[in-house]
């Protein structure tokens, strides 16, 4: 437990001397939150800025100041966190009794977009916000492990795995890439933090692979782990890291061919898609290059960024920003890394949805061997509530108009429908499926001058054939 205002009202409400700190900085804070168990979820830095307190800055620096005294060794591990310890301790047993148990062997012939997939023994491959690394022959399919998260224990993500295939349509179970940090609450890897969206890039300069993961939530920042081999042991290089001081959001990794140059784009703020030149050993982000989709507002502001190549243009597809609750993509162009990306519009066509056929992008691959094929890989995080247009349209009224109420209108019957369908840690993901569709790209014409992204529906398909 690190004492700050990042930290939620809930666990600092287990310590009575933060109870005290925050009665005095905060007088009427407690009242507001009692009985809400919304409220108490939200970190004390979040419940100040929503109420719009004046002199909020400073009495949050206060405040931080205060809070971090408690810092200290006997206060290290609060009294939820010891027992979230214990019962990860019991999870962990009980996938080693599960380890030596006989399976089914399971094999396919095709990609079943929005279909349960399952591994070579028949369980449910754990990769979500995943993605793809080719290396000798072999498709390594790596992602957060959501076998545990039920929206009621506790559990974000437990651990990195790591699949392999050679066809991209049976993949074999090579455990954990990075496995659960289960007795510290400050690692980013600890079950309970809500870290997303793995991405590993190789160093040619180091010959390292360079693993950075988000941790949302309260922190808002990466974490970024680093080894000698793909399939690891990574050991961690930053716990918390904000590129520039920014808050973090999605992101992709992306390395220029020719120049080795290392770059990352993120959401950061939720003010724009920014680009940093990574260091030359892909540890840090050095310096901001470029911005792009700037000044949008939720759910308009861009995340879950996804980045490939194709005859030298520069392509970015990402989401809007509406939680689990899939939305309408956007693909984007540009004439180098290091250059502002134009929108091409949303990418999946005849999509009655608007809601990317109920799927968002973590990232997109090419298919080794094949000329400008490529496949973008997404999850359906809640394939129980499957969005329409109506819910749809709902979703984008709702939060926008949270922030531009001239423009947007929404009922209270509609904010509560959103709010009861759209809570990120109360979401059962452990069920959550995969929507893997290839990207086709038409070239610029008179119609579409600067050329088209598309994706379209496919019940099943088979990477022979792609042209």
């Amino acid at each position: 437990m690190v004492y700050n205002v990042s930290m939620k009202i809930e666990h600092l409400l287990e310590n009575e001397k933060a109870v005290r700190i925050l009665g005095q900085y905060l007088p009427g804070l407690l009242e507001r939150a009692a009985g809400n168990t919304q409220a108490v979820k939200l970190s004390v830095e979040q419940m100040v800025r929503y109420s719009r307190m004046p002199r909020a800055e400073a009495i949050l620096a206060k405040l931080d100041e205060a809070l971090q005294e408690l810092n200290t060794p006997e206060n290290a591990i609060s009294p939820s966190e010891a027992k979230l310890i214990q019962y990860f301790h019991e999870i962990a047993e009980k996938e080693k009794e599960k380890a030596g148990e006989e399976k089914a062997a399971h094999v396919q012939d095709a990609i079943y977009p929005g279909q349960p997939w399952m591994d070579t023994k028949g369980e449910r491959i754990q990769a979500h916000g995943g993605a793809v690394y080719y290396e000798d022959g072999v498709y390594y399919w790596y992602g957060e492990n959501k076998a545990h998260t039920d929206g009621k224990n506790g559990i974000w993500t437990w651990g990195l795995k790591v699949y392999a295939s050679k066809d991209l349509y049976n993949w074999e179970d090579l455990g954990y890439l990075i496995p659960p940090v289960l007795d510290d609450p400050n690692c980013a890897l600890f079950p309970a933090k809500r870290v997303d969206r793995p991405h590993i890039i190789k160093c040619q300069k180091t010959g390292k692979y360079v693993c950075w993961i988000k941790l949302s939530g309260p922190e808002a920042a990466f974490t970024i782990w680093q080894a000698d081999k793909l399939l690891g042991p990574y050991v961690p290089v930053e716990n918390l890291y904000n590129p520039g001081g920014h808050k973090a959001g999605d992101f992709d990794l992306i390395v220029d061919e020719e120049s080795q140059k290392g770059y990352i784009y993120f959401d950061a703020d939720h003010a724009s898609m920014l680009c940093m030149e990574l260091s030359d050993n892909y540890l840090q982000a050095e310096k901001e290059v470029t911005m792009s989709y700037r000044n949008l507002t939720p759910p308009f502001t861009r995340e879950a960024p996804a980045l490939f190549e194709a005859d030298g243009r520069k392509y970015m597809v990402t989401s809007g920003m509406t939680g689990y609750i899939p939305n309408k993509s956007d693909a984007a162009v540009s004439d180098g890394w290091e250059k502002e990306f134009a929108s091409l519009g949303n990418p999946h066509v005849q999509d009655s949805s608007n809601a990317s056929f109920n799927s968002q992008i973590s990232k997109i691959f090419k298919v080794e061997g094949k000329e400008n094929c490529f496949i973008a890989m997404a999850d359906r995080w809640v394939p129980a509530y499957m969005v329409d247009a109506r819910i749809a349209d709902l979703f984008t009224r709702v939060i926008a108009s949270s922030y531009e109420p001239q423009n947007y209108q929404a009922t209270d019957e509609e904010r509560r429908e959103m709010y009861a369908a759209n809570v990120l840690e109360e979401a059962d993901t452990s069920m959550a499926d995969y929507v893997w569709l290839p990207i086709r790209i038409e070239a610029p014409c008179e119609r579409y001058p600067q050329g088209r992204v598309l994706i379209e529906w496919k019940n099943k398909w088979r990477v022979e054939d792609m042209v």
